[in-house]
């Protein structure tokens, strides 16, 4: 391969995903030769075109030198580097070159819209706007097979968020890749009420996304009669509620498990009232979770007005095995030596750093990318790139 060669593989290496978008506006440009010159035929799109005057040997000695996912991706440029390579690339793929693959397509301007990559079992799922905690929509339609991951979800104890890992991830490539990609934010932004004997809490979310990563705050609000404190103290074992999946309202048996102490403390006077607080501060050692109550007497009737404000950080929401969000949503014992979940005593997230990164002032944030109205892709895609066909036989090496 001489110099100029080399040279022209290095920048194709350099542009793999722009080449696509350059190989429409040029063919674009062509097709109307008696046309005026299309805004799109920029110097870069001339530039990237160049891939179709390489020699078949020159682009199958590129498609050597890359990654499988890479190779895929170059011969998604156009029609025919479809045909010359995604066949030799396509037999060489193993599970991991999928799911990198597939990740790929999914940041793609044009084939990731309306799909998200699903961990589970590693593939592009459909999904809907709409969907998020609580959608009836989402709640109402025929179960499929593009909840793979529903077990993975914010749920403890008497607090169903319903939080799916898939919401999560949909929320974050809506921010990383534009309007579109995902689900809008506020799609987490939700009210619900959960009834209990002796009154009923009402919980609201609010998000926020902060340095690329996602941040919740639960509010929890409710007042409990002065007769009605005795039963509320006994609300423990399978009737608990849950600040997070560590955190319960009152102490239990489980080792595991802390709890919020102020509403168990009673007023110097004595009695079964509580001890009035503002904005006292707690966190969970495992989770990054950091809350604050206020208990003070109802002005209306003889009770106890209660305000929690839990602050959760979820991190980046890349990948389900990343330790903010396992330890987010580990509904069973916890595993407190998994090397994929640190406990947060150990890490340098300190008590009230979350809430304190709540409160600060947003950091800019690069602006995502537009992505403007782009045409299909003229190859016929892939079925097994969907959950609802055939899947393709992957070998292990």
């Amino acid at each position: 391969m001489n110099s100029s060669q080399t040279s022209q593989v290095n920048q194709l290496l350099d542009s793999l995903w722009g080449l696509r978008r350059s190989w429409f506006g040029s063919t674009q440009a062509s097709s109307s030769a008696a046309a005026a010159p299309s805004p799109s035929t920029t110097p870069d799109a001339e530039a990237g075109s160049r891939i179709l005057q390489l020699p078949a040997d020159v682009l199958l000695l590129i498609c050597d030198e890359l990654e499988t996912p890479e190779a895929l991706s170059l011969s998604l440029a156009c029609k025919s580097t479809y045909a010359l390579c995604f066949a030799l690339c396509h037999k060489k793929m193993t599970v991991d070159d999928r799911r990198k693959f597939l990740l790929l397509l999914e940041k793609d301007p044009g084939m990731g819209r309306g799909v998200f990559y699903c961990h589970t079992c590693n593939y592009l799922h459909p999904f809907q706007p709409y969907w998020g905690p609580h959608s009836e929509p989402e709640a109402s339609s025929e179960p499929s097979l593009h909840h793979c991951g529903n077990r993975d979800r914010f749920a403890p104890i008497g607090n169903r968020f319903d939080l799916s890992y898939t919401h999560a991830r949909l929320a974050m490539n809506d921010h990383f890749y534009g309007p579109g990609r995902g689900i809008p934010l506020e799609n987490l932004c939700i009210e619900h009420t959960e009834h209990r004997d002796w009154t009923s809490v009402l919980c609201s979310t609010d998000a926020k996304i902060k340095n690329d990563e996602l941040y919740l705050l639960r509010t929890y609000t409710f007042t409990i009669p002065n007769d009605s404190i005795a039963e509320f103290r006994k609300c423990t074992g399978a009737r608990d509620f849950r600040l997070c999946e560590h955190t319960s309202f009152f102490s239990n048996t489980s080792v595991y498990r802390q709890y919020v102490p102020e509403l168990q403390r009673r007023p110097a006077s004595g009695g079964e009232g509580f001890a009035t607080c503002k904005d006292s501060p707690g966190s969970c050692g495992l989770c990054l979770m950091d809350y604050d109550i206020t208990i003070a007497p109802a002005q209306d009737n003889p009770a106890w007005d209660v305000t929690i404000k839990a602050h959760h950080q979820l991190g980046a929401c890349r990948t389900p095995d990343d330790w903010k969000w396992a330890r987010f949503t580990e509904a069973c014992r916890a595993h407190l030596f998994f090397p994929n979940r640190p406990n947060r005593r150990g890490s340098t997230h300190n008590a009230g750093v979350v809430k304190q990164r709540w409160s600060e002032t947003a950091t800019k944030q690069p602006d995502a990318k537009k992505v403007s109205g782009q045409k299909s892709f003229p190859i016929p895609f892939p079925t097994w790139l969907w959950r609802d066909t055939k899947p393709l036989s992957v070998g292990s090496n």
